[in-house]
């Protein structure tokens, strides 16, 4: 089974108390158990010339995986009460790192899904994909973050 949809994200980006709001374009699908969202942002805001960076969110009930490809390149896995190992690679650097997730969730408006439910995944828009973790690289806490992704169907303005 496969559904896409155009969609529009709100992303929520908490990191150790400074809040930022960034809204992006891209495409929500389905593939069995699986949520899909697909999208495209610039490698740095405010240089159009640095050069733009894939993003592919992969959730299913209990397990959220993002990979960034392009001019960055990164993979994180987020799985409540985890740790878990990823990386991220530029042409500046390369580092392996992990993530400590404390809280994954999914709140869909009728109240149907989400992390504590039986394994039902949204077939409808709109929904929110939440998660707080802190972030290692080597031994060392690199920050603490909560992210709040709303996605909702792209309406023709």
């Amino acid at each position: 089974m496969s559904d896409s949809r155009k969609v529009r994200m709100t992303l929520e980006s908490v990191q150790d108390g400074s809040s930022h709001l960034h809204t992006y374009r891209g495409e929500w699908f389905r593939k069995e158990k699986s949520i899909f969202i697909r999208y495209s942002e610039p490698a740095a805001l405010n240089e159009p010339d640095a050069g733009e960076v894939r993003t592919l969110l992969k959730y299913r009930l209990d397990e959220l995986s993002i990979v960034r490809r392009g001019v960055i390149e990164s993979e994180q896995l987020f799985v409540q009460g985890l740790r878990r190992t990823g990386r991220y690679h530029s042409s500046m650097t390369s580092f392996e790192l992990e993530t400590d997730t404390e809280m994954l969730s999914m709140q869909v408006p009728d109240g149907k899904g989400g992390s504590e439910e039986a394994a039902v995944l949204p077939t409808e828009l709109p929904f929110t994909l939440e998660w707080k973790y802190e972030l290692h690289v080597g031994e060392q806490t690199s920050g603490r973050f909560h992210i709040r992704l709303h996605i909702q169907e792209e309406t023709s303005e």
